[in-house]
């Protein structure tokens, strides 16, 4: 009877390995990874762990500025009532859809939202420093620096990977002019939008390098990570 039995473990082995060997790569790895194993790996991985931290670090700055913003300016508002801007773009995504993207797709979109929100830090930094006295315009340039700072960084990871520059990113996207209304109730009510905005970015962002971080460190030798 055992002799049977090791008799048909050993016919079911050749079923087995050709199998794994067969197996959609889908089961292997998260679909649209796209790793190439680039030379740069290990650099890749720790300039990820920074860019993470450094979008936490915003996404945490831009809460607080939110709060404030909103207890200096808009006190008293119902702003569950303000419906999103059409001027800005929106950044959900179901799951499986960002999931797929493949690591060109998600950094080029990084890059991109990050030029777009830089040019608008700098109008609220231009609109504010016209009034006396405005405790919030070092904070808007503070932030403006920061995504500066982070866009350095997703150049330097689109160069690691052999991407294409960020000068051929297509299609780009030019920020909107803002604060602009007469009514300078409105142009808060914009400002807040705009910052409502950033932080649901900087929270996808956040994902997006987790998600990078974790692809390109499993991809690594077991020695190296």
């Amino acid at each position: 009877m055992r002799l049977w039995g090791a008799v048909l473990f050993l016919q079911t082995l050749p079923n087995l390995f050709f199998f794994a060997a067969t197996a959609p790569t889908g089961l292997q790895e998260e679909k649209g990874s796209g790793l190439t194993a680039p030379p740069g790996q290990v650099k890749l991985q720790k300039e990820f762990g920074i860019s993470l931290k450094i979008s936490r670090q915003i996404l945490c700055k831009i809460r607080i500025l939110t709060r404030n913003y909103l207890s200096a300016r808009l006190s008293g508002a119902q702003l569950t009532l303000v419906p999103h801007s059409e001027d800005l773009p929106s950044v959900s995504l179901n799951f499986s859809s960002w999931i797929s993207l493949s690591n060109d797709e998600r950094l080029s979109h990084v890059a991109k939202m990050l030029l777009f929100y830089r040019g608008l830090m700098q109008q609220l930094k231009d609109y504010e420093a016209m009034k006396e006295d405005s405790k919030f315009t070092a904070q808007f340039e503070e932030l403006g620096w920061y995504l500066r700072d982070l866009s350095h960084h997703v150049k330097y990871q689109r160069s690691l990977w052999g991407m294409p520059s960020q000068a051929h990113l297509e299609p780009t996207l030019k920020p909107p002019q803002i604060v602009q209304h007469q009514s300078q109730w409105r142009n808060r009510l914009e400002v807040n939008l705009v910052l409502r905005s950033l932080k649901n970015l900087l929270c996808r962002i956040v994902r997006d390098f987790l998600l990078l971080r974790t692809r390109v460190a499993k991809s690594l030798p077991a020695t190296l990570e």
